[in-house]
């Protein structure tokens, strides 16, 4: 408490940051955000924030607060913003609460990472001068399957989040400039171009690849760039993959996903 209260107080000392470029990583829970993130917030050209943005401003809507860990797009009329909505937020407020926050906040890119911010792309784009946008998609399969291990969420329920979390994001995305789409598996199947990719989208030079090939802290596990769909898939039954197909179906052919064909006796 004392701590939050210090971070409420310390902000007001803090002037609205100024960056060339406001980046915003997108995507669902579970997608590899935090990878990428981190790997991202390694260059010298970039400030980053310790955590989640929503994580240090009381001026936008949490979905922990509403009892939905992981889970925003169940109920995504309490998160949503467009660019005609959240006329009453303080934005100012909202970026002088993250410069408080950023390890840099004077650096010319800012990167920030709040997995409700798919829902907010038209209001982000709107409210931070010289948006752009990194969304990071990942095999609804494995997401669904990550969802519920982490978060013990039925699998129904986790699969509705990736598929309408991802469906609002790439409607929402079509109607900005800057932007660059992003997949899981080539992120981990060949890093180095991937990331260069966006680091060309953000004009900014390239990281060494000695900084890309190491390991990194991903919550509970330091790893190396891998794609772990394979050990996620083999957690999920016959059932499980006949309502992921069910739910979230739609969505995965329309992102260039196969669906598989459970063998149901």
């Amino acid at each position: 408490m004392l701590k939050m209260k210090l971070k409420e107080m310390g902000y007001r000392f803090y002037r609205e940051p100024q960056p060339d470029k406001w980046v915003f990583l997108l995507g669902c829970y579970n997608s590899g955000t935090t990878l990428l993130h981190n790997i991202i917030a390694q260059h010298h050209m970039v400030g980053s924030m310790p955590k989640e943005g929503r994580n240090f401003t009381n001026e936008l809507t949490n979905a922990v607060d509403f009892g939905l860990p992981r889970l925003w797009a169940l109920k995504p009329e309490l998160f949503y913003l467009d660019e005609t909505s959240g006329l009453d937020i303080n934005v100012s407020k909202i970026k002088r609460q993250w410069a408080f926050m950023y390890n840099h906040p004077d650096r010319p890119v800012l990167i920030e990472k709040s997995i409700v911010n798919a829902g907010r792309v038209k209001w982000l784009n709107k409210n931070f001068k010289n948006a752009h946008f990194i969304s990071l998609v990942r095999n609804g399969y494995a997401v669904s399957e990550g969802i519920r291990r982490k978060a013990g969420h039925n699998i129904e329920m986790a699969a509705s989040q990736w598929s309408v979390s991802n469906d609002i994001m790439q409607k929402d995305l079509n109607s900005v400039e800057n932007k660059i789409n992003i997949q899981y598996e080539e992120l981990t199947h060949d890093p180095v171009n991937t990331l260069n990719r966006i680091f060309d989208f953000i004009q900014i030079p390239h990281l060494p690849i000695e900084i890309i090939e190491k390991d990194f802290r991903i919550h509970e596990r330091t790893t190396s760039i891998e794609n772990f769909n394979k050990t996620s898939f083999k957690n999920l039954t016959d059932d499980d993959i006949d309502i992921i197909n069910r739910v979230a179906g739609d969505v995965m052919k329309k992102l260039g996903y196969e669906l598989i064909t459970p063998q149901l006796a």
